[in-house]
């Protein structure tokens, strides 16, 4: 059949790449300007069944790229020209590896025979992603043989059905390029004997009545369980069978905004929560079982905790990284979906132990939330209570992205908002790349409003992401500016050294202001909570001029830093009540 092109390369590698990502379900692709990818340029751009971007910064453009598979959930590529431009999609690359998410780049090459010889923008291109590549493969530009063109459609559908699996990820395609690149010949007909595209089944592994039984016994004989939840996207079944467990008082189901998990029975604020316990009563607390769903957990006091008091078995489930051991305490990993190992734990062969180690968590969960709420009454402008405000007015079934740091530890402290989607780069936890990734997201989902939460260091670092003609108007960015990296008011140590406001904090006396004209963004700012509030719903409506748009909020550093540890101090739970267990 014809394939809907105008012209394409005459290079008929290219010509196999271009089928075969529209056969793997691929819709969106970014590219890097350069040269020498000329022939991928002309290729997709002429095709109108996919979508194209241009995006010059090249770590931009690879943030941009995995938004966007994170939101539609299908493979997208990031394409560049030789050279260094390749090694600029690498802080992407690792967050797409740690975050099992589909990034496909695609780097075009100058012949292998340069490499070494001094030519320009030549470097040795193959394998460059070693540590942090699920899959990667050179590819012929012109297949001169049959054996040489099934190795490419080989090649192609192995490396693309790899991203695409339950523990993909990021994927490379080396396209070494000879001139001419700009060639093109018109209105490719596809070859009716083309080699079909190899399809790799979904299977869903099963417990064995040997392993379930041996499962069933852990868990009736563990009294005090703990299900710990990390990153993931929304799961409305998991929801409810966490749901049904959480009606055991002898489990605690704790889970973070990331975890896109809400319910009056689970235990949402992790460091709000454990902070009254660590000193007073940790023990108390110690799970006899620990099971972990999802990704990255963000507590850096419940990952302290959990390796100090270490629970007897530690279930880890899931099929992505088996032998990741973060709390030193791995018994068992079990690769299947979570949705299933929930409807086992949920069969009747197992016990309600009349532990009620869960109600301990969750009555604890209830004084800390109301000691909360009291102190956010009377707290003084800061980053704290700007949080506050501007959660609040989150709209709802948005989307919440949020930048590392102080940001994602700041939202932690407040409940999540049942119909808001949760979005961080977690999986490397770098803010290189946060605001990219947001715009990425925002493209892709582009039937609902994207909010996006940045502290100040990682907006300017991030800032080329308005540097291109995409940024859609349903983009709304709150950025906190208090004058340098918060995390480092915070933490213990930084403070205490000479170096600490040059070298840690990085203070600065720098605006948005002039980033947001530059790159036709409106602009708002603003110094005190009244100024906020004032401005929030013609800064949330749709623009008149259908612009995205960015209201700057101006704190106090030092004394946010200051608030929020009195925050953590007052918010603590003297005398806990002991419920017997």
């Amino acid at each position: 059949m014809k394939s809907e092109m105008g012209k394409v390369s005459e290079k008929a590698g290219v010509q196999q790449l271009v089928e075969s990502f529209f056969n793997h379900g691929v819709k969106y692709v970014v590219f890097s300007p350069g040269s020498r990818n000329a022939p991928l340029v002309v290729s997709f751009a002429n095709d109108e069944r996919f979508k194209c971007f241009v995006i010059p910064d090249e770590r931009s453009a690879a943030f941009y790229a995995m938004g966007m598979a994170e939101q539609s959930n299908t493979p997208v590529p990031v394409m560049c020209t030789s050279g260094s431009a390749l090694l600029n999609y690498y802080p992407a690359v690792s967050e797409a590896f740690y975050r099992n998410i589909p990034l496909i780049v695609v780097s075009a090459d100058r012949p292998s025979e340069w490499t070494d010889q001094g030519d320009g923008q030549t470097i040795r291109q193959e394998n460059v992603f070693h540590n942090h590549i699920c899959a990667s493969v050179a590819l012929f530009e012109n297949p001169n043989s049959d054996d040489q063109r099934w190795f490419n459609n080989r090649s192609l559908d192995e490396v693309l059905n790899t991203a695409k699996s339950p523990k993909g990820g990021p994927v490379h395609f080396n396209f070494p390029f000879t001139e001419p690149l700009y060639k093109t010949i018109e209105n490719v007909e596809s070859s009716k004997d083309a080699q079909a595209s190899i399809e790799v089944l979904d299977l869903h592994p099963q417990l064995s009545s040997t392993q379930k039984e041996e499962l069933t016994k852990i868990w009736n004989n563990s009294p005090r369980k703990l299900i710990l939840c990390g990153q993931m996207p929304k799961n409305g079944y998991l929801n409810e069978q966490l749901k049904n467990l959480a009606n055991d008082r002898s489990v605690a189901i704790v889970v973070e905004n990331t975890s896109n998990l809400q319910d009056r029975g689970f235990i949402h604020c992790i460091d709000r929560t454990i902070s009254s316990f660590l000193e007073e009563n940790p023990a108390l607390y110690q799970p006899d079982l620990l099971i972990t769903i999802g990704g990255a957990v963000i507590s850096k006091k419940i990952k302290t905790y959990l390796r100090k008091f270490k629970p007897k078995h530690n279930w880890k489930i899931g099929q992505e990284f088996p032998y990741m051991d973060t709390y030193q305490s791995l018994t068992k990993t079990i690769p299947i979906q979570a949705n299933a190992f929930l409807d086992f734990l949920l069969e009747d062969g197992f016990n309600r132990n009349s532990s009620r180690y869960g109600e301990q968590w969750k009555q604890l969960d209830y004084l800390t939330q109301g000691n909360h709420m009291m102190y956010l009454e009377t707290a003084p402008y800061s980053d704290l209570s700007v949080f506050n405000l501007i959660l609040d007015a989150i709209p709802d079934q948005s989307s919440l992205h949020l930048s590392n740091s102080s940001v994602i530890r700041y939202a932690q402290l407040f409940d999540p908002i049942k119909s808001i989607s949760y979005y961080c780069n977690r999986g490397t936890s770098g803010i290189d790349g946060s605001t990219s990734t947001a715009i990425g997201n925002a493209i892709a989902g582009d039937t609902q409003l994207h909010t996006f939460i940045t502290g100040d260091i990682s907006f300017f670092y991030d800032s080329n992401a308005f540097w291109n003609h995409h940024v859609p108007s349903n983009f709304r960015v709150f950025l906190i500016n208090n004058g340098g990296g918060g995390i480092f008011n915070i933490i213990p140590g930084p403070k205490s050294t000479p170096q600490g406001d040059e070298f840690f904090v990085a203070k600065h006396s720098f605006s948005a202001k002039s980033i947001a004209e530059a790159f036709n963004v409106n602009y708002y700012a603003a110094n005190s909570m009244l100024e906020i509030d004032s401005q929030l719903d013609v800064f949330m409506e749709i623009q008149d001029n259908d612009r995205p748009a960015i209201m700057e909020v101006f704190t106090d550093g030092d004394e946010s830093g200051k608030i929020l540890l009195d925050y953590l101090e007052k918010t603590k739970v003297k005398d806990i009540p002991v419920l017997e267990m």
